[in-house]
């Protein structure tokens, strides 16, 4: 926002330095213009009806006043501070910058196992620093303890190692790769069974033996 300042004011002064002078120049000639202007937009005003003039101006105030509001907002809002001051220090005043807190929990976190990556996101509030992370890790880790293992990871490099104090515990947002799909199992067709005569005709008898009878 300090940056925007600065060049809407260069702009404005380069404006006024350029409108000044033509008036201090020729004043009649640029008051004679602001007039005739000024009567023809009385007069373009005077020639719409009046729910028109009323609702184009209504119109016109909102917008303006939000673009003002909103300028308003970005200048009073106090911005994010960028580096935080570390407490257990004796005989001097550390501040240690967000980003450098931001590394150093990614490091730390990505040397456990099972984490793939790791994205930290640090705020300075003022209870303290404001941790949350996301966090992707394998598909066969037991949540509850790898949950466990990265707050506290995370709680003692902020609290132990950067002599930081954390405004509330971190957030973890963890999420596990899903496992990889197993290809379809080709389906097994049932076995083919083959139906054998019940009984074997004199025909079919084979040579040398006497077919069996039946009967009295």
């Amino acid at each position: 926002m300090n940056a925007l300042n600065r060049v809407l004011i260069v702009i404005l002064l380069m404006i006024a330095m350029v409108l000044c002078t033509v008036l201090l120049v020729t004043p009649m000639r640029v008051l004679t213009a602001v007039a005739q202007q000024s009567v023809a937009l009385v007069d373009f005003l005077d020639s719409l009806r009046v729910f028109v003039r009323v609702g184009l101006g209504i119109l016109f105030a909102v917008v303006l006043d939000i673009i003002l509001v909103l300028f308003l907002i970005a200048e009073l809002r106090r911005p994010a501070a960028k580096a935080i001051r570390v407490k257990k220090t004796a005989g001097g005043e550390v501040q240690v910058s967000v980003n450098s807190i931001a590394d150093r929990l990614k490091y730390e976190i990505d040397q456990l196992s099972s984490v793939l990556r790791t994205k930290p996101k640090v705020q300075a509030k003022r209870g303290g620093v404001v941790v949350e992370l996301d966090v992707e890790t394998a598909a066969e880790i037991d949540v509850p303890q790898k949950a466990d293992q990265i707050v506290e990871t995370a709680r003692r490099v902020v609290e132990e190692k950067m002599g930081l104090k954390l405004a509330r515990p971190p957030k973890v947002n963890l999420r596990a790769v899903p496992y990889p799909s197993t290809p379809a199992r080709p389906k097994i067709s049932a076995p083919t069974q083959v139906e054998t005569p019940a009984e074997t005709s004199e025909e079919d008898s084979p040579p040398g033996t006497t077919p069996r009878a039946y009967g009295n």
